[in-house]
């Protein structure tokens, strides 16, 4: 899916604890620096491109992350990772 039409889809913006298979993400402002970022996100097999915009208090955020086919094969849960840009 093309990373433009990815990031205009509503999608909640995940969290920590979120039940999924979300293994890392970051948060954009700007749609623009979103699209950029998955541009240049390499992946390995079983992974996959996620994303799409949601809002909070201060307005429109993005987000780009990766999903995993099988969260105990990729590894140990506890290591999720996220960051807000």
């Amino acid at each position: 899916m093309d990373s433009l039409v990815m990031l205009e889809q509503a999608r909640r913006l995940p969290e920590r604890d979120m039940p999924g298979r979300l293994v890392q993400w970051h948060v954009f402002r700007d749609i623009t620096e979103a699209a950029e970022y998955a541009g240049h996100v390499v992946l390995g097999q079983g992974q996959h491109l996620a994303g799409g915009w949601d809002s909070d208090s201060v307005g429109k955020l993005w987000w780009i992350g990766v999903e995993v086919d099988d969260l105990r094969q990729w590894g140990n849960p506890g290591a999720i990772n996220k960051h807000a840009g």
